[in-house]
């Protein structure tokens, strides 16, 4: 389990600055998986690391995590106090499950910190993220950064969706609202466009598309 520890850091250390370089308009991908042990049991509040950055994200009570990263990442990880790391090469799945053995080497913070892992959440939140106080308002910021998206005035409309009312759905911190025109691009922490089956959460008010607005607190 060392030289297989040792190997992986290597790995995720040559990774590291090229990730941390990216500028913010990196590719990001959903990922998701489950975390079990050498009984094939759920890990629960597992920590999920990126290339040697934790992202802030901890499996559930069935072992299961989903999460964003960007398309360049080279390893997903998993630590746990009782359980040590676990580690798997991402080559673009959407789904990666993480096992842990018997043997598995058991790990401290500590150990994990001077083998170059981060455990400051921000470091993983504020790759990709974008600023968006060079636009003059919000509707700027939706032509300019979606594709499939056209903007007239206030109005917007997400192509690929027929049927009656085609405006999108938007959700403001966690809120519906109807109208977005007040919402300053500087006050934006981040924008996403859920649309198809990625919308299906929403019922029939999403199927125009939806926009996940995230605002700075």
């Amino acid at each position: 389990m060392k030289n297989t520890f040792l190997t992986f850091t290597l790995i995720i250390s040559l990774a590291l600055p090229s990730l941390q370089a990216q500028n913010s308009n990196i590719k990001m991908a959903k990922i998701s998986g489950t975390v079990t042990d050498a009984r094939g049991m759920p890990i629960l509040k597992g920590h999920i690391f990126v290339d040697s950055l934790i992202t802030g994200i901890r499996t559930n009570k069935k072992g299961v995590y989903k999460l964003r990263i960007p398309i360049e990442t080279n390893i997903i990880s998993v630590y746990s106090e009782q359980h040590g790391l676990q580690s798997e090469v991402y080559d673009g799945q959407k789904e990666i499950n993480l096992k842990f053995t018997k043997n598995n080497e058991i790990l401290k913070k500590s150990d994990l910190l001077k083998f170059g892992y981060i455990f400051d959440k921000e470091v993983f939140l504020n790759i990709g993220r974008k600023n968006y106080a060079d636009y003059t308002d919000i509707y700027q910021v939706i032509k300019q950064e979606f594709t499939g998206v056209i903007v007239n005035g206030n109005t917007i409309i997400v192509r690929g969706y027929i049927g009656g009312d085609q405006t999108p759905l938007f959700v403001v911190d966690g809120n519906y609202v109807s109208n977005i025109g007040n919402i300053n691009p500087v006050e934006l922490k981040s924008i996403e466009l859920l649309k198809g089956s990625d919308a299906t959460l929403y019922g029939a008010r999403g199927a125009p598309g939806v926009f996940i607005i995230t605002t700075k607190k």
